[in-house]
């Protein structure tokens, strides 16, 4: 689909109509058009319940249910992006680099027995399970064994429950009526496991949640996570703290684990940039294999990767996805209220007028933004405006932990026939999974 629209935009220009059965989509590609609504007019706007209620359940079984990611209540949101913005500031993850230093480590395990093993492997589907590991230690203080355990539960319940929600997304309907579907009646064995999927996740986030609030009222020390900012306010019900905890559980794995093996991808595919980069990272490290926090601002090369790899592969199918109450005028164009408005990353990262040889990697594009026209509206990774991703520094931060540590130790070969090409689902992964031979680096 992001393809598709791309193919539109350079056709027919910076703002076009797409009819699905009865809804109506209005597409924006210019950066004036995205400050004009999403910025100027954000009051005008509202997410679409039909739209971002199939994410938060699963044949009508509750998952992320009306966290930061799905809720529609815009004085919801606004209250629980305020209790659990310390948890993603930038005094708090400067406590957390050493939790991304130990799971990094536990991946670098991981690496090193898939080199004994000698057998290729998806890295798409390995930095799943660091991701995932990442997410719940820091967020959580809890070890899902996803990098060393292969019966581990948690990738596959996550596997699972992102399918359930792309399938309720590939059906018309509103997630109420996808509800007929809890009965069994009309169930298949896929159905059955997407449903499960959901109820697992909840179970899991609600044993936690209790375990900490035990902990908490027998007055033991807890971690200052998440976690615990989300029990600590006092104001949020159980329904709400397992609606956010899921929340991140999922989200917080899935984009930074397929931007990462795009990266990789595209570091391996160009060797000047692999070059380049380690160079950096002994010159930054100097032999250590502990990432400092001071160390992830001197990093700036990497830094100028991830941003590259953001604009060239943006992980986000479509953004922000909201319907104007009010009619608004854009480009000349009226767009009558309840329709719905869209955007999209590959629509501005992958477009020739604003990028020269966009289909080129070239990381030193970052080297100076502040020369980039309208940069904050026309590259936009973590998305824009109000509901930028609460995450993006934590993404960020992480990202760099892991790719410092994983490039000096180990070096990465394309099985043939690998390619860039992209599977769009809810997030847009590498196609072919990144399949690669693994070796020690000398």
């Amino acid at each position: 689909m992001s393809e598709f629209l791309l193919k539109i935009r350079l056709e027919y220009g910076p703002i076009f109509v797409l009819h699905f059965l009865h809804l109506t989509f209005v597409f924006l590609a210019d950066a004036t058009y995205l400050r004009h609504v999403f910025i100027d007019n954000y009051k005008s706007l509202h997410r679409s319940p039909f739209l971002y209620s199939k994410a938060g359940f699963v044949y009508g079984e509750r998952g992320a249910g009306c966290g930061l990611l799905t809720s529609t209540n815009e004085e919801s949101w606004r209250k629980h992006r305020q209790i659990m913005n310390p948890a993603f500031h930038r005094k708090s993850l400067k406590e957390f680099v050493s939790n991304f230093n130990y799971v990094s480590d536990l991946f670098s395990t991981r690496m090193d027995t898939i080199v004994d093993g000698g057998q290729p492997t998806s890295m798409v589907q390995e930095f799943g399970k660091v991701t995932l590991e990442v997410t719940s230690q820091v967020s959580f203080n809890f070890n899902t064994h996803a990098l060393e355990d292969s019966n581990s539960p948690f990738p596959a319940a996550v596997k699972d429950y992102l399918s359930g929600v792309q399938d309720n997304f590939n059906i018309p309907v509103s997630h109420t009526l996808l509800g007929i579907f809890q009965f069994k009646l009309f169930q298949n064995a896929i159905k059955r496991k997407q449903i499960a999927a959901a109820r697992f996740l909840r179970m899991f986030a609600s044993d936690c949640i209790k375990t900490r609030m035990k902990d908490i009222a027998n007055g033991k020390a807890v971690p200052d996570d998440l976690l615990s900012i989300l029990i600590k306010d006092g104001s949020l019900s159980m329904e709400d703290i397992i609606d956010e905890f899921v929340t991140i559980f999922l989200a917080g794995q899935e984009t930074t684990a397929n931007s990462l093996s795009f990266a990789l991808y595209e570091i391996i595919s160009n060797p000047h940039v692999e070059e380049e980069l380690l160079n950096e990272l002994d010159t930054v490290l100097a032999g250590r294999d502990y990432v400092e926090f001071d160390d992830l601002a001197k990093l700036t090369y990497l830094g100028q990767v991830l941003e590259e790899n953001s604009r060239k592969h943006p992980i986000t199918a479509q953004l922000p996805g909201m319907v104007s109450t009010e009619d608004v005028t854009i480009g000349g164009y009226i767009v009558p209220k309840g329709d719905f408005i869209h955007t999209s990353g590959i629509l501005f990262g992958m477009n020739p007028e604003i990028w020269k040889d966009p289909e080129v990697f070239e990381p030193e594009r970052f080297s100076n933004t502040e020369n980039i026209p309208n940069f904050s509206t026309t590259h936009f990774p973590f998305s824009f405006g109000q509901h930028s991703c609460i995450g993006q520094m934590f993404a960020k931060f992480e990202s760099k932990v892991i790719l410092a540590k994983l490039l000096r130790k180990f070096q990465f070969k394309l099985l043939p026939g690998q390619t860039d090409r992209i599977l769009e689902r809810l997030t847009i992964t590498p196609r072919d999974g990144v399949m690669c031979e693994v070796s020690r680096r000398e």
